[in-house]
């Protein structure tokens, strides 16, 4: 069971946002989300871009392909969330959620790009690129979350 709001923010305060339902989650395996994690897998959440809203502090922008931005504490570093070009929701890592342990990832992404020592053990869908996920993304039944 998921409370809402759906609350989320940095590690030292300054930037903070809530969101009123989980569209999906996953893990993502790409470069581009190892390196901006410091992480061998990404986990992470999206919300629509309408159930969600920043309600502290003002994130900076980084450019992370042509693309997606991202949002960081200017202050502590932490990437606080994302947001596509024409995508119709934002993303954000199951880490910097507040009761990360209410979403449970539903997928893997990217799974081509995967670190081959890295095995995770679990029989969810597995995608070798995030472009072939079923599009617009189909919302997961909600006992998933």
């Amino acid at each position: 069971m998921i409370t809402r709001p759906i609350t989320g923010g940095c590690f030292c305060g300054a930037i903070r946002w809530e969101a009123d339902d989980v569209f999906d989650a996953g893990y993502c395996h790409c470069s581009i989300c190892r390196r901006i994690s410091g992480a061998p897998v990404y986990s992470f959440l999206h919300f629509k871009e309408g159930d969600f809203r920043l309600v502290k502090g003002s994130p900076k922008a980084f450019a992370s392909s042509k693309q997606f931005t991202r949002y960081f504490c200017g202050d502590c570093g932490t990437h606080v969330f994302g947001r596509g070009e024409g995508w119709s929701y934002v993303s954000a890592s199951i880490g910097v959620l507040d009761r990360p342990t209410e979403v449970r990832p539903t997928m893997h992404q990217c799974e081509a790009d995967r670190l081959p020592w890295l095995n995770i053990a679990d029989d969810l869908p597995r995608y070798p690129t995030n472009n072939n996920i079923p599009h617009p993304r189909e919302r997961p039944s909600p006992t998933d979350f």
